[in-house]
């Protein structure tokens, strides 16, 4: 959380979204389209050194960094673009114990359903009690899984809403393509404050059928994605 509080007479970046840093992101265009090269590699959220906890987000990874992940003690990992059945399942022989435990292509443009954030909190809770290290990713760590942490920030943390939305805006990049993502945190933030929603269904988390969504028909999170969708030769 020092990462996130601010002295109060600091003055805040200014966000991403205004149209000059978006002339910024549209040069380096080249640079980060169609390849691997921009997306965030594992970075640490959360630990205790008290428990063994810990929590790391990143985007779609190369083999050298899924191996940086196991490398770290991560157990389990959610992906949050629901690219896994092409990636980390077909790779699991770089890291055996690794079990990928959600995998969904969640819009960034669209909230989060009610049943994910019931299913992603009784996950974090288990791992926090267990003291266990997690992670999750989207493609290029940005904004799917920006808005998950500011998430977790806001209701483990104790982040403010300002403050969560400000540490995804300086954490990511491009964020102007994604203008929602904002409201979406403050209404995420009203969740956690334990307050009615004040804005609409385009920002606010709804109420879904859990198997529309990638959960279990109970809501929760499936043991192991990888499971049945391992190619037999990775499998060996």
């Amino acid at each position: 959380l020092a990462t996130i509080r601010r002295a109060k007479n600091e003055p805040r970046p200014r966000r991403r979204t205004e149209p000059m840093h978006a002339l910024v992101a549209m040069a380096g265009l080249t640079l980060c389209l169609g390849s691997l090269g921009c997306a965030a590699a594992p970075r640490r959220v959360d630990s205790s050194a008290e428990t063994g906890f810990a929590l790391y987000r990143s985007g779609q990874l190369s083999s050298s960094e899924l191996k940086q992940l196991c490398s770290l003690g991560v157990e389990e990992l959610l992906v949050l673009d629901g690219g896994a059945s092409d990636r980390e399942c077909q790779m699991r022989q770089l890291c055996p114990d690794l079990r990928v435990r959600y995998s969904f292509a969640q819009d960034p443009d669209h909230p989060v359903s009610l049943e994910f954030l019931a299913a992603f909190d009784q996950w974090i809770e288990e791992g926090r009690a267990d003291g266990r290290k997690l992670a999750f990713r989207c493609r290029r760590g940005w904004h799917r899984a920006g808005r998950l942490t500011a998430y977790y920030e806001m209701r483990y943390m104790g982040a403010s809403v300002e403050e969560a939305i400000d540490e995804m805006q300086a954490q990511g990049r491009w964020m102007w393509r994604h203008p929602q993502l904002d409201p979406q945190v403050a209404a995420l933030g009203e969740l956690v404050a334990g307050e009615s929603c004040s804005g609409g269904v385009d920002v606010c988390p709804q109420s879904v059928d859990p198997t529309s969504e990638g959960l279990q028909p109970d809501g929760g999170f499936p043991l192991d994605f990888c499971a049945d969708r391992m190619d037999p030769e990775v499998a060996r």
